[in-house]
């Protein structure tokens, strides 16, 4: 007997059966404040920009395609209203994404539910990055920041009912619209599975999702995506201190001070990956070859990599165990995680909650007994030794520096075959931005 049947498997029909009153919480007018669902978030680039607040409609749009019918609230802005909507109030919505300034936020979302207090079987949101609206001037002058850059990753979040992936219909409905999101977005990070789905009015129910989170290895802690974004960007600089910097970079510059290193959140049933995760553990094909197993998926959309452990979510009950094909996959990629990560909820006085100490614990779950710890961070941005230095990305119009296979996320089944000094094209009207040529190891 293997690790891999020694314990029962339920399918999400199952766990539904078994575990839907103790997934949800019930209100005493009957209204849900958690209902159980399954989640997807992606953590984007650009956001700012007018073409990709485009592809943010087009997600919304195809969403609307698929769950309209239970789309009945709704908010345009930050501090608008959650409320029923109609064809005018969903048409205010959809203008808000396209017609906000890039240097204000967008912060949108579509509901099933129509007030803040009431858990959403379904709902798409997003909340985007700004560009700077004028030249900055750092206090002591010695940083200046040109208007127009782009100002933080932004946030694309959705859920449906855990009851839709009960059927292979559903599933492939859930499936399909995670890829199409990853396909008109630059994505550099994300996750989905299984979640407690709680209140707009999120911050009352976060015990209730410490608890079920801790009972079941298989849900999401996702109340405070929003939060999340700076974890999978990372920033570089020079000067003295963060105070007092003299340049800031949205890379890891070699020789530059770390500012913020890039991690990723952690494992579920789907995770996501970009360039710079995907890089950081050796490129694409070397991810499929530690992944190769036939329960595991390994698919490339657009600008990453959509690993899936296992055919269905799974919830990870206490008769399941930790859920074997996410301890698989977290073997290879917990080495992207935060050694140290902060606390997955805001303060809660004199309840149990996602505080730093549980939420490095909770990350930490599918984890071996006797797993290695994880490397920290350096403080200066480490070179490439000679060989990894050819293989940096190259920026379109340049020469080829080293044979081989080479792709580009500025253009969708780009992959090609180089050699040494062949120019390497620019892709023109790319909505990616600066065409930039990145090492894609492996036969064609």
């Amino acid at each position: 007997m293997t690790l891999r049947d020694s314990t029962p498997v339920l399918t999400p029909l199952q766990a539904l059966s078994r575990y839907r009153e103790d997934l949800g919480v019930r209100l005493a007018d009957n209204r849900m404040g958690v209902v159980p669902g399954v989640i997807g978030t992606v953590f984007f680039e650009r956001g700012s920009q007018p073409e990709v607040r485009q592809a943010i409609l087009a997600c919304f749009d195809r969403f609307d395609e698929l769950f309209g019918e239970h789309l009945k609230g709704g908010k345009d802005a930050d501090l608008g209203k959650f409320s029923k909507r109609n064809a005018a109030g969903v048409e205010k919505i959809r203008r808000a994404i396209t017609d906000t300034p890039s240097y204000s936020q967008v912060s949108v979302l579509r509901s099933s539910a129509t007030d803040q207090d009431t858990a959403a079987d379904y709902n798409i949101q997003t909340l985007t990055g700004i560009a700077i609206p004028q030249d900055y001037v750092s206090p002591t002058g010695r940083l200046r920041v040109p208007k127009g850059k782009e100002s933080g990753l932004s946030l694309l979040k959705f859920n449906v009912p855990m009851e839709l992936v009960t059927t292979d219909e559903g599933l492939a409905q859930y499936e399909t619209f995670l890829r199409f999101v990853c396909e008109k977005l630059v994505v550099r990070g994300g996750y989905g599975g299984l979640a407690p789905v709680l209140a707009f009015s999120y911050h009352r129910y976060m015990p209730q999702e410490w608890a079920l989170a801790s009972r079941f290895s298989g849900l999401e802690i996702d109340s405070t995506a929003h939060l999340q974004s700076r974890e999978y960007d990372p920033v570089s600089y020079e000067g003295e201190s963060t105070d007092d910097m003299t340049a800031v970079y949205e890379d890891l510059r070699p020789g530059a001070k770390v500012g913020r290193w890039g991690f990723i959140k952690g494992v579920n049933w789907y995770t996501i990956l970009g360039e710079l995760f995907i890089e950081r553990l050796g490129g694409e094909a070397a991810i499929r070859a530690r992944l190769d197993r036939a329960d595991i998926g390994v698919e490339r959309v657009n600008a990453c990599l959509l690993i899936r452990a296992g055919e269905f979510p799974r919830l990870g009950a206490p008769e399941e165990g930790l859920p074997e094909p996410y301890v698989f996959v977290n073997g290879v990629l917990r080495v992207l995680r935060d050694p140290k990560p902060d606390a997955l909820h805001t303060h809660i006085p004199d309840l149990p909650s996602a505080d730093a100490k549980n939420a490095r614990a909770w990350v930490a779950r599918f984890d071996l007994p006797d797993a290695p710890a994880l490397r920290e961070i350096p403080a200066i941005v480490p070179q490439p030794d000679r060989h990894e230095r050819t293989r940096q990305n190259v920026a379109g119009g340049s020469p080829c520096p080293e044979a081989g296979w080479w792709q580009t996320p500025a253009k969708k089944g780009s992959r090609r075959y180089f050699n040494v000094g062949e120019i390497m094209p620019v892709i023109e009207g790319s909505a990616w931005g600066a065409t930039v040529w990145q090492w894609s190891p492996g036969e064609s």
